[in-house]
């Protein structure tokens, strides 16, 4: 995962997806990459499905894992937006690939997508 990736931001800062959150008391990102996996493993063996319900219960693991992250109470609508755009992206992007390791491949790209959303769209 290229977790530095810089976004753009502003003028005077620099967001990478690594420190999306930092503006949320989350410093380093990627911990919501193995949380949101625990959160979809606790049922058992965990698989992709290019369905409906996989990418409900990602974006539920997924905002589940951020809240459990952070001190703060809720989602706000940016990071909200964030999630679904970053669904619609994921979901799109293994539409026809039957076996990407969930692990490996689809919540890394899915977090990638989110904290690159989140930076554009943060005040």
């Amino acid at each position: 995962m290229s977790s530095d990736t810089p976004r753009d931001y502003g003028a005077d800062e620099e967001c990478t997806t690594t420190e999306s959150f930092a503006d949320h008391g989350l410093d380093d990102g990627s911990v919501l990459i193995s949380r949101t996996y625990n959160r979809i493993a606790a049922d058992g063996e965990p698989a992709f499905e290019p369905t409906p319900e996989f990418f409900d219960t990602l974006e539920a693991a997924f905002i589940w894992a951020y809240i459990g992250s952070i001190d703060e109470p809720g989602v706000p609508p940016h990071v909200e937006a964030a999630i679904e755009d970053a669904r619609e992206f994921t979901r799109q992007k293994f539409a026809d690939n039957s076996d990407p390791d969930l692990r490996t491949n689809v919540i890394p790209t899915f977090y990638q997508q989110v904290a690159g959303f989140h930076c554009a769209y943060r005040d």
